[in-house]
Parts: structure tokens; sequence; C-alpha cells
């Protein structure tokens, strides 16, 4: 008789889980095996045709170890990328937004930027919030970010519209 949980304890070499949670997916890896094993005997194989058949299930051992690994991961998936620059970047948009939002409804009127023309009803040329601007370093804006909302006003709300 085989010992199945040395046999699937040497195949998962590789797995790198808590102790006590390596021992229990060993254990019942080396349990359903051990179960198929006995049912393969009991439809009359001999026990190395049994034990080959039964190992035969398990096709790629290190593909095995990584699914498991992944199952039984705790910690977020969440890459550096994502806690580097995307949370950071949703966070500093939402919290300017939010600022604009509450300057435009209780703050002072826009310094409005208009072109000259014969018509009366013509749209302002740029509309510059400075008392908006001027709260965007409370979020971690850069004098670099200030100045690119000033001079590009299209852009940002351009990209803020999308």
């Amino acid at each position: 008789m085989r010992d199945w949980e040395t046999l699937v304890e040497q195949r998962l070499a590789g797995l790198a889980l808590a102790p006590a949670e390596r021992a229990e997916v060993i254990a019942e890896l080396a349990a359903h095996l051990e179960e198929s094993c006995e049912e393969l005997r009991r439809q009359g194989m001999t026990e190395e045709e049994a034990a080959r058949r039964t190992l035969s299930q398990v096709e790629d051992w290190r593909r095995l170890s990584r699914l498991i690994q992944i199952a039984r991961k705790k910690e977020n998936r969440m890459t550096n990328r994502v806690k580097q620059f995307w949370l950071p970047s949703l966070l500093t948009l939402f919290l300017s937004m939010g600022l604009l939002m509450l300057t435009q409804v209780f703050g002072p009127k826009p310094w409005t930027v208009a072109m000259k023309s014969g018509w009366s009803l013509i749209a302002p040329a740029a509309m510059i919030y400075l008392p908006w601007l001027f709260s965007l370093p409370l979020i971690g804006a850069t004098k670099r970010a200030m100045l690119s909302s000033v001079v590009f006003p299209s852009c940002h709300t351009r990209f803020f519209s999308l």
C-alpha cells in the first residue's frame, strides 16, 4: 500500500503556504488519490496499474501547485501599479472634482476670460476658479499640475468628461 501523503508532499514541494494550510491541502489531496486508487482496485486492477492511473490524473504537479496557491492565497491580488498609481490618481481626481463642485456652489465667482466680439451671447474663453486652484495642494497637487490646469483648461475638461 502506498503512502499517498508522502508522495503528494514530494510532488508539491514548491507549495508556498502556511504550514497548517499546507498540511491540510496535502492531506486532502492524498485522501482523494487514495480513494481513487482504492476504487480502481475494486474494479479489478492490480495495485501498480491502479497507482499509475491514479497518478496520471495529475498531468502537471507544478501547475497544480500554482493553482492551489492562487486559490488559497488570502492577500489582495492588487498589483503595485494599481496601489501606487491608479488608486492615488483616482482619489486625487475625486477630491479635486469635489472641491471644484464645492467652490462652484459656495465659493466666489470664477475669473472669466472672454473674447471680444460683436455678439452678445458668446461663451467665455476660459473660466479660472482661483480658490479651487489654491486648494489643490491640500490634496497633493504640484505647482506643475496647477499650472497645467490653468494653461490647458480644455485638456483638463476633456479628460474629466470622458
